[in-house]
C-alpha cells in the first residue's frame, strides 16, 4: 500500500517516523509537501525524519516526496528525489513531465482544519469511493465542511476515520520532532454509507459484554465480493493497530466523538485567550476573570451537547417503527464529561500539564496566518444557532481573535 501524509507538523512527522517504523519498505509512507521549496528544504536534510524524547534521537528515512503546487487541482504529484545530495538538491529541477495520478489508498490528514479543505481539492482526482482518509486535528465540523464542499455524493465519498491524539509534540527544526508527552490516539470509523455496520461485533448477544470488541471482519472479510471497496479501509486500522510506539486505539464512535467533544472544549477555551493575550497556557485561570470566561465558555459548550443530544433523541425516536413502544427505547442522556463541571476540571488539567506551551491559536497569529478559530469557538457557535442555544461568550471570541489575526504583528507596540 501507499500512505500518504498531508501537513508534515509535529503530528504528521511523528505519524510519519511510526509508519515507516511499523511497515515493510514494500509498503510506502509518502510526505506530501505545499511547495518545490518545502521539498527542497526536507531532501537537504536527506529526507528523513527525527524523533527526540527524553534525549534520546531516533532518525528515520525511506520516505517518498510529492509536491502539490497551490492552485493545481489536476491532483498529479510531482516526485522528488530526495536521495540527492545537499549542493544537488539546491538545483535540482523536479520532474513535472511523469506526475504521479495513481489514487491514493491512503491518506493521512494533519494539517491544521482551515487549510483541509483547500488542500485536499487539489488531490481529488486522485481520491475514490475506495480510498481512505484519516482526520487527525484539532477542532469540529471539518467532515462536515468536506462533505459540503467536495465530497456531497455518498457513493463517490471516500472512507473517513475520526481520530483525537493526546500527544504532545512540537518541532526543533524541520523534520525534527521532540516528542515531549507521550499520550495516546483514539480512532474511530465514520459511519457506512452503504449500510455496513463497522461496530457489529459490539451488538453480538452471544457473547458477554466485556468479551466483545471491534473486529476486522466487521470491515471486510476475505472473499467477499466487496472485500475490495472496503479493503484499504481494514488495512488503515490494521496498521493504526500496529503502531505501538503511538498507543493507536480502536474505539467506538460514540467514545471517540466523546473525546473529540472534550478536546475541542479545552482547545476553545485556551487558544482563544492565549491569544488574545499573548500569553502561555500556564498563565491562565490565576485571577477571576479568566475563571469567569472559563466557567462561561465551558457553561455555552455544555448547553450546545445537551440540545444536540435532546435533537438526536427526537430524531431516532421518529425513526422507530410505529409498533415500538417509545419508552422502552434507549435514549442517550448527556455524559458526566461533557457537563460543564466536569469540562472546566478537563480544561484546568490541560492548562496546567501545558503551561509551558504557546498554543497553535496564538502562534498562527504571531506568524500572520489563518488560524482554526472557526473550527473551535466557531463550530460552537454554529451548532448554537442550529439548535438554538445562545453562545454570546463564544461568539465574542471568535470576533476578537479574528480581530486579532487581521493586525499585522508590526503593529503591535
Amino acid at each position: 500500500m501507499r500512505f500518504y501524509i498531508l501537513g508534515i507538523g509535529p503530528i504528521g512527522s511523528l505519524l510519519a517516523h511510526h509508519l515507516r517504523a511499523a511497515l515493510s519498505r514494500a509498503h510506502s509512507v509518502t510526505l506530501i509537501h505545499k511547495s518545490v521549496s518545502q521539498a527542497r528544504t526536507a531532501a537537504s536534510l536527506g529526507g528523513a525524519i527525527s524523533v527526540e524524547n527524553q534525549g534520546i534521537v531516533q532518525t528515520r528515512d525511506g520516505y517518498d516526496m510529492e509536491v502539490f503546487e497551490q492552485g493545481d487541482c489536476s491532483g498529479a504529484g510531482i516526485p522528488f528525489d530526495y536521495t540527492l545530495s545537499r549542493d544537488d538538491v539546491k538545483c535540482y529541477p523536479p520532474s513535472f513531465e511523469n506526475p504521479r495520478t495513481d489514487p491514493i489508498e491512503t491518506l493521512f490528514v494533519t494539517t491544521k482544519a482551515q487549510n483541509t479543505t483547500n488542500a485536499i481539492s487539489r488531490m481529488l482526482p486522485r481520491l475514490t469511493p475506495r480510498s481512505t482518509i484519516v482526520l487527525l486535528q484539532n477542532g469540529m465540523g471539518i467532515y462536515e465542511d468536506l462533505v459540503q464542499k467536495l465530497f456531497r455524493n455518498p457513493e463517490s465519498r471516500p472512507h473517513f476515520i475520526l481520530a483525537s491524539s493526546t500527544h504532545g509534540a512540537w518541532l526543533k527544526s524541520p523534520l525534527h520532532v521532540v516528542h515531549a508527552g507521550i499520550g495516546d490516539i483514539e480512532f474511530s470509523i465514520i459511519p457506512d454509507s452503504r449500510g455496513r455496520d463497522f461496530e457489529a461485533s459490539l451488538s453480538e448477544e452471544c457473547r458477554p459484554q466485556h468479551e466483545r470488541e471491534l473486529s476486522l471482519d466487521n470491515i471486510a472479510r476475505q472473499g467477499e465480493t466487496s472485500y475490495d471497496q472496503y479493503s484499504t479501509l481494514r488495512d488503515t486500522v490494521s496498521v493504526l493497530g500496529s503502531l505501538d510506539g503511538l498507543d493507536c486505539k480502536w474505539r467506538r464512535m460514540s467514545d471517540v466523538q466523546l473525546t473529540i467533544r472534550r478536546k475541542l472544549v479545552v482547545n476553545a477555551v485556551v487558544n482563544p485567550l492565549t491569544a488574545i493575550l499573548g500569553c502561555r497556557n500556564g498563565a491562565l485561570f490565576k485571577d477571576e476573570a479568566s475563571k469567569r470566561m472559563l466557567h462561561d465558555i465551558c457553561t455555552e459548550a455544555a448547553a450546545v451537547f445537551q440540545a444536540q443530544l435532546e435533537a438526536d433523541t427526537q430524531a431516532f425516536l421518529g425513526s422507530l417503527p410505529p409498533d415500538v413502544e417509545r419508552s422502552q427505547a434507549p435514549l442517550g442522556r448527556m455524559p458526566h464529561d461533557l457537563q460543564a463541571d466536569a469540562l472546566i476540571q478537563e480544561v484546568k488539567r490541560v492548562a496546567q500539564l501545558t503551561r509551558g506551551n504557546i498554543s497553535s491559536t496564538l502562534s498562527d497569529i504571531r506568524k500572520g496566518r489563518p488560524s482554526e478559530i472557526s473550527f473551535l469557538n466557531g463550530y460552537l457557535v454554529r451548532l448554537g444557532k442550529q439548535y438554538g442555544v445562545p453562545t454570546p461568550v463564544n461568539s465574542s471570541l471568535l470576533n476578537m481573535v479574528n480581530m486579532r489575526s487581521a493586525i499585522s504583528i508590526d503593529q503591535m507596540f
